[in-house]
Order: structure tokens, then C-alpha cells, then sequence
């Protein structure tokens, strides 16, 4: 077993791209990237393991124990499960007055329980649902922990490993957000979600999702005609909702409908599910007010336009609300992740999305989603591939990432 220790550098090399770089060339960097080369093949059959675990919203419960049951296997001293269902596998620091560095992958997917998830390889491409998302990010997760503990890596600060549940759509984030209830003091985050080398997403795209409904008495097609038809209050409330002026940066999809059940009758209820996405949560308020008003726009005019007096009731309920934030460009934390992409070979691409990071990014705690290496299509589609080619080198960057954060001087206010 090699023995490598990150010790913070001499204070001239305190800038994160000095720190960097003054990585390169420790044989502790080299002899992790030559793991991950020599273990490439056991990595991708770990993800198809995991990959092979449903884990649909609510119930990710077989793939945590999993993943508790391979970081304990790993060899970190503390690897459990917290309450609300996230995994978390800690690796001591020297130093147990720094916080933590937290490595985040989430274990749920978007898919029902009866999916079929076995994994088939065609072309060089492993196909599945959720094969990619987050299988990919899970396995990445799993390489780094191991990598570091086989390696006798022993950071200053400690370093959190953590499965996250519910971050998919209806989980609406709830497991980073009680895993930050719990840990307030976080250093940084990071995300590993989905395959990818040159990403680096340190914006967080914020999100309300609504359920807009409108109810009535219904009624018989000829004999109640005339009444309100909530379904023809929802038809103006989509209308109103596809003229929209949205601000640059916004966008409101409506994503499903349904009501009513037979042909020959009025419904006495329809709804529709919206999807309003914003960079800023200013932005998102203002979204909120405007559908608002739209389902008071659309209630109003189908009152006006009934022959027969009959009462029509709406409902607005919120599904969802993720948090937008940012982790400036300017940041220790994005700096290093930059000046690690470019290290291994790679132009990197600071972009927004909605991933765990939303959570920290928009509490002021440094925050990104990075991937974990290889490419892939069809996500959140059965049709899910992903091509392990180049992962080696993502978690060489990865890895670079964690090891310069790590040396980075921490100011007395940052400590327990």
C-alpha cells in the first residue's frame, strides 16, 4: 500500500490553479490515474451492478444498502445511513476542525418500479434506464472512495462521501436538503451527476412545479350544456400559459393533463402539471405570479362565457421547488475545477442545471455538478446508453479536484 498525504502547500502556492498544478506531477496523483486505467473494466461492472437496482422516487432503499454495504467493503472507517435515507461514508482528516469537502452522487432514478433495468450491451454501449443517470455518477463515487483509501490518502479535512436520495423530480432535492440540515458547516460540494469530462455546472437552475386545477359540478354533454366545464377553463388557462412573455432565462411547460372519464359527460374536474424553470429565484416569483393570474384569467372567462349559473373552483398546489443559486466563476472552488479540467487535456464548459448542487449553491455554500466521465444519450428515456470510453480520465480530474480543495488554507472563520 502507497502512502500519499495532502498537506496544505507553503502560502505562495495558496492560489488554487498553483495548487493545481503543483499536483501534476506527485506520484500520488499518478499512481491514482493509473488505477482508475488498471480498474476501468471492474468500475463499469460495478455501475451495471448498481444500474441494476431499481431505485425509483420514494424508494431507493435496496440501492443504499448497496452502496453502504461497497464504501464499507472500501474501507472508510464510518459509511451509514442517515435518516432520511442518504448514505454517507466519511474519510477522516488530519485536522478535525476543518469542514468537510462533500462528494455527493444521488441514488434514486426518474423511473416506475416495474421498469426493467437489466442492462444490455450493444455496439460497445451499455443500455439501460438510469444507466447513466446516476448509475454512472454512483460507480464514480465508489472508484473515488476506493481509490483514496487504497492509497493511504489522508486529507487535512475530512471528506464526505454521500449517496443522495430523492433528487429527481418528485423527490424534490429532500435528501441534500437533510443532509445540510445536518452538516451545516460544508466547505464545498460537489456533485457528481451523470458521465461527462469537460462540465462543470456552477449555476443552479431553479424550479416550482404546480398542479392547476379546476373543479365544477359536471353534468350531462346535452343536458347540463351550458354549465361550467372545467375543461374548458383549463383549455384558456393553457393558452394563456403559451403566451406567456417570459423573461430571458425562464421557461413554463405544461407537462401533463388529465380530468374527466367518459365521453358524454361534463367533467367535473381537469388539471394540468407545469414545469416553471428560472436562474434567478427572483425570476421564479415572478413566474409564480403570473400563472397565478392565469388560472384566475381563465376561471373568470369560463364563469363569463357559462349560460347556466354554476360555480367553478380552482386549486393551485405546489409539487415542487428547487432552489436557483450560484457559485461564482471567481470562486476557490470553481478555479480548482477549471484549472483540473484543463489539466487533463480538456476545454472545460461552465454551464447551469438542476442537480443537488442547487441546494448549497443557493445557501451560499461553494457548490458544483461535475460528471463523471464517459458520454451517453436517451437519458430519462428507456433507450438510456452510456459508453464507459475516457471515464479513467474524469476521475483523475475528479480526483485532482478533491486533492487541491483539500490544500487550500482554510480562514479561522471556516472551522468548527
Amino acid at each position: 500500500m502507497s502512502v500519499g498525504v495532502a498537506q496544505p502547500p507553503p502560502e505562495a502556492l495558496s492560489a488554487p490553479e498553483a495548487v493545481v498544478e503543483a499536483l501534476l506531477e506527485t506520484p500520488l496523483l499518478g499512481r491514482l490515474r493509473e488505477y482508475f486505467f488498471i480498474t476501468a473494466d471492474a468500475i463499469t461492472s460495478e455501475q451495471v451492478a448498481i444500474a441494476e437496482i431499481p431505485a425509483p422516487p420514494f424508494h431507493e432503499a435496496a440501492r443504499a444498502q448497496f452502496l453502504a454495504e461497497r464504501l464499507r467493503d472500501a474501507g472508510l472507517p464510518i459509511a451509514r445511513q442517515d435518516a432520511e435515507g442518504n448514505v454517507c461514508g466519511w474519510l477522516p482528516g488530519a485536522d478535525p476542525t476543518r469542514p468537510p469537502i462533500v462528494v455527493a452522487a444521488h441514488l434514486d432514478t426518474v423511473f416506475p418500479p416495474e421498469t426493467d433495468v437489466t442492462v444490455s450491451v450493444r455496439g460497445g454501449r451499455l443500455y439501460a434506464p438510469g444507466i447513466a443517470d446516476n448509475a454512472c455518477g454512483l460507480a464514480g463515487l465508489l472508484a473515488l472512495a476506493r481509490a483514496f483509501v487504497l492509497h493511504d490518502v489522508r486529507p487535512a479535512g475530512p471528506i464526505c462521501f454521500v449517496g443522495t436520495v430523492g433528487e429527481e423530480g418528485p423527490g424534490n432535492l429532500r435528501g441534500v436538503r437533510a443532509l445540510i440540515g445536518g452538516m451545516p458547516n460544508i466547505r464545498f460540494f460537489i456533485a457528481l451527476d451523470g458521465p461527462g469530462l469537460e462540465r462543470i455546472t456552477c449555476r443552479a437552475i431553479g424550479s416550482r412545479r404546480f398542479r392547476v386545477t379546476f373543479s365544477g359540478l359536471g353534468g350531462h354533454s346535452w343536458a347540463n350544456f351550458g354549465a361550467v366545464n372545467p375543461a374548458h377553463a383549463l383549455g384558456e388557462f393553457i393558452h394563456l400559459i403559451r403566451h406567456l412573455p417570459l423573461r430571458r432565462g425562464t421557461t413554463c411547460t405544461v407537462a401533463a393533463v388529465g380530468g374527466g372519464g367518459v365521453i358524454n359527460a361534463i367533467p367535473t374536474e381537469a388539471y394540468a402539471d407545469l414545469d416553471c424553470r428560472a436562474e434567478a429565484n427572483a425570476d421564479l416569483d415572478h413566474l409564480e405570479n403570473e400563472v397565478r393570474l392565469a388560472v384566475v384569467q381563465a376561471q373568470q372567462a369560463e364563469m363569463q362565457a357559462a349560460t347556466r349559473r354554476s360555480r367553478l373552483a380552482t386549486t393551485v398546489r405546489r409539487l415542487g421547488d428547487r432552489p436557483a443559486g450560484e457559485t461564482p466563476r471567481s470562486t476557490a472552488l470553481a478555479r480548482c475545477a477549471v484549472a483540473a479540467t484543463r489539466a487533463c487535456g480538456q476545454r472545460p464548459t461552465l454551464d447551469s442545471g438542476s442537480t443537488d448542487a442547487n441546494v448549497p449553491m443557493a445557501l451560499g455554500i461553494p457548490a458544483i455538478a461535475i460528471g463523471a466521465g464517459g458520454e451517453y444519450g436517451g437519458c430519462h428515456t428507456l433507450e438510456e446508453w452510456y459508453d464507459p470510453t475516457g471515464r479513467p480520465r474524469s476521475l483523475t480530474r475528479a480526483t485532482l479536484l478533491l486533492l487541491a480543495l483539500d490544500r487550500l488554507p482554510v480562514e479561522p472563520s471556516e472551522r468548527y
